[in-house]
């Protein structure tokens, strides 16, 4: 089951982690401090090479690159962007977007935005 559906389903019981995928809240906190300082920052990578403080803090992940696994592979995904190359008048742009539909069935199936969405015309 895609999106956010599936990820809601492995939590059916009340006994399940509430910070997956993290495995518990320190682990999650400190992945939200690393996104939050930038995709690639280097800075959780360093700090986690101090001597003994990857086994004290038992993190799911000893590195920023095996984060990023974590949240790519285990959390609902999100339409991907797509590249093109358009050529006017002899000059080239690098275009970016995404699947419009698939943004708005994204949005339409997070219960994150259901208090939000409007249904009919204002």
């Amino acid at each position: 089951m895609p999106g956010y559906a599936g990820y809601k389903d492995q939590f059916v019981d009340s006994e399940a982690n509430i910070w997956a995928p993290s495995t518990s809240k320190l682990d999650w906190e400190m992945a939200q401090w690393a996104k939050l300082h930038g995709p690639g920052s280097t800075a959780l990578t360093e700090l986690l090479k101090v001597e003994g403080l990857l086994d004290l803090l038992g993190l799911s992940y000893k590195n920023v690159i095996e984060l990023n696994k974590i949240i790519d592979k285990q959390l609902p995904s999100h339409p991907c962007f797509q590249w093109k190359e358009i050529v006017i008048a002899g000059e080239a742009y690098n275009v970016y977007f995404c699947d419009i539909i698939a943004c708005i069935k994204v949005l339409y199936g997070d219960p994150q935005f259901t208090g939000i969405l409007v249904f009919t015309p204002e």
